[in-house]
């Protein structure tokens, strides 16, 4: 199922603080191109939900304003409900401005822990939550309260180690819409085999700080581990426009962390600037990299995100990139079509 125009997520971005947003016919390095689905919002009983989808497919909002989250009256056995998102950046709506100056600790050492033999360690605690009827929940970490969203392979057994994707949405957006139409999307949820985690952070209905929410996104991911059987070499992180930028700080900063990074829409250098090669001969390995943009997009040139992969690849990084028609707007069949199945041949060393 497409539905294409629908995920304004946001349109601003600085340097430091990262903005949020969403897509349609395709050029791919190595795969044939698919057809050129149409672009336009569809609408329905619930704003921004397609006509004739189930409840709880999700979509990315449109114009910056967070859909409804579509809980079903699911929520975390273990803590509170979520409060409400906080109000969108006020500046969503502007073109993004370049301060020019990158994040304050860019091209610091990648000091993460690389993974030790095999799979990696069981959970280590038992953590209630409380399913939707689409199967998503939410969690708090243990230490520092983040909250996130998951959703688990519908064959999840604790004894099993498991691939994680790990993502992080665009300005406008919420974790838990971002988790229904990108992490999870309705149309895999049936063979889903990773464990789907959308990151809130606080964040929902805003943009991204890269500089001050690195350590709780890997708060969450550390937070997952031990509730769920993660396979430690097979973590891979994602993001879309906003959530792409902290999604490269994040990956990038910590490679020994990850397998692979999955972008929607955003930029490598709109994310470090100045320090953009430095940052990249920093990371700890040369993780997988895939990139879906767009080529009418007005929030992140295409002729920039073409310039991202020649500075990936020229670092030794093993990129998969496609462009695709279309502006802005984040897109499901991204996701199921081109960016998650990618997941299956990611493992860190």
């Amino acid at each position: 199922m497409t539905w294409v125009g629908a995920a304004r997520a946001g349109a601003l971005f600085l340097a430091v603080t990262a903005v949020g947003a969403c897509g349609d016919a395709a050029t791919d390095e190595g795969e044939p191109a698919p057809g050129a689905p149409t672009e336009g919002a569809s609408t329905g009983s619930i704003p921004g939900m397609p006509p004739g989808l189930p409840p709880g497919t999700g979509t990315p909002p449109p114009g910056g304003t967070a859909v409804p989250s579509l809980d079903g009256g699911g929520s975390d056995a273990s803590v509170d409900p979520p409060d409400p998102p906080d109000p969108p950046d006020p500046d969503a709506g502007t073109p993004p401005v370049d301060s020019g100056k990158p994040p304050v600790d860019a091209g610091r050492p990648d000091t993460g822990t690389p993974p030790v033999g095999g799979p990696g360690p069981r959970p280590t605690r038992n953590c209630a939550y409380s399913k939707d009827a689409d199967g998503f929940f939410r969690m708090v970490t243990l230490t520092g309260g983040v909250d996130y969203w998951v959703r688990l392979p519908p064959t999840y057994v604790a004894t099993t180690p498991y691939p994680m994707v790990l993502g992080t949405h665009g300005c406008g957006d919420n974790a838990k819409n971002f988790a229904t139409w990108a992490m999870a999307p309705y149309a895999i949820r049936a063979t889903q085999a990773h464990i789907a985690v959308s990151v809130g952070a606080g964040r929902d209905g805003q943009c991204w700080n890269t500089a001050a929410d690195e350590a709780k996104v890997l708060a969450v991911l550390d937070d997952v581990r031990t509730c769920f059987y993660v396979h430690q070499k097979k973590v891979t992180m994602a993001g879309y426009s906003s959530g792409g930028l902290m999604a490269y700080t994040t990956a990038m900063r910590n490679a020994r962390k990850f397998a692979g990074l999955l972008i929607e829409n955003s930029s490598l250098q709109s994310t470090f600037g100045a320090n953009t090669d430095a940052t990249l001969a920093a990371a700890g390995w040369k993780l997988n990299v895939a990139i879906t943009a767009r080529t009418s997009d007005n929030q992140f040139a295409i002729a920039t995100i073409r310039a991202d992969r020649t500075k990936l690849q020229g670092a030794g990084f093993p990129v998969q990139f496609r462009e695709l028609a279309g502006g802005h707007d984040g897109n499901s069949d991204d996701w199921t079509g081109y960016l998650l199945p990618k997941i299956s041949g990611y493992t860190a060393p």
